[in-house]
């Protein structure tokens, strides 16, 4: 199950009253906020640093994708996770209007992948007219963040009423914050086993800085009770990474920079 995100109201007292110039005039937080609101969820519960509604609208505004009266511009989500480094991309301009439709599948596997969306919603249940939600799981109920209600049907949607009202859909890649990769009990002997070269490089590149360290301590406790290989000495690696105060022989004694790990398990992959 993915984890819950953070959850903001648009319509919190701290900001639903401020009004920032946008296109066309200005707009109110609690009155058109509600994709800026979703997309500050998603922004804070991945990079794990505080991020209000007021800074996304004030982004999303400073760089014209709100319009006064209107809303929040399609184009918006984008360019506004990926100034923070996360992938987004639309699904699909098709509109999710059965119960067999491929966009209804395809959203339940990314969420099954570990993957979040972000829903524009049309007139129903969660809205008179559009409205973005957050949708962070989906089971025998499609598990919601709204941004502008806490009432309990709209935020544990029924999955018909829901894809029946569903328009577009924003995939948000939160793979490596949902499939365990900060789990204590990864099974360190597999990932050495199986893990390429390649994926070294690709888990290093994904994983945060605590999760990296974790990992690491993991690693070396693992590897310090291993016997030592043989081809490292042969190879005269032992020796120069004592000589640069990497190990003393039987463990390392200092944390190593993310790139220098991951070139000597690629080293030793190839042994």
């Amino acid at each position: 199950m993915n984890k819950k995100p953070v959850s903001y109201l648009q319509t919190d007292k701290r900001w639903k009253n401020v009004r920032i110039p946008c296109n066309g005039g200005d707009m109110s937080i609690g009155g058109g906020g509600c994709g800026p609101t979703s997309a500050a969820m998603l922004i804070e519960t991945l990079t794990g640093k505080t991020c209000l509604p007021t800074e996304t609208m004030e982004w999303a505004c400073k760089h014209g994708y709100v319009t006064a009266n209107q809303g929040t511009d399609y184009a918006y989500f984008k360019p506004q996770f990926n100034k923070y480094n996360i992938r987004c991309e639309m699904l699909t301009w098709s509109v999710c209007l059965s119960a067999g439709s491929w966009v209804r599948d395809e959203v339940i596997k990314k969420l099954k992948e570990g993957y979040y969306f972000i829903a524009l919603m049309k007139k129903g249940l969660w809205t008179s007219g559009g409205h973005y939600i957050v949708v962070w799981w989906a089971d025998n109920k499609i598990r919601i963040n709204d941004p502008a209600s806490t009432r309990d049907e709209r935020l544990n949607g029924d999955p018909d009423t829901f894809f029946s009202q569903a328009k577009y859909f924003w995939w948000i890649d939160a793979r490596a914050h949902n499939n365990g990769r900060e789990d204590e009990d990864v099974d360190i002997k597999k990932l050495i086993n199986e893990i390429t070269p390649e994926q070294v490089f690709e888990l290093a590149d994904k994983l945060d800085g605590a999760s990296l360290y974790k990992l690491h301590v993991k690693l070396e406790d693992y590897l310090a009770k291993q016997p030592l290989p043989t081809s490292w000495d042969a190879a005269g690696e032992l020796r120069e990474a004592m000589t640069l105060g990497i190990t003393d022989g039987t463990r390392p004694m200092c944390s190593t920079p993310r790139y220098q790990t991951a070139i000597m398990v690629k080293r030793a992959l190839k042994k």
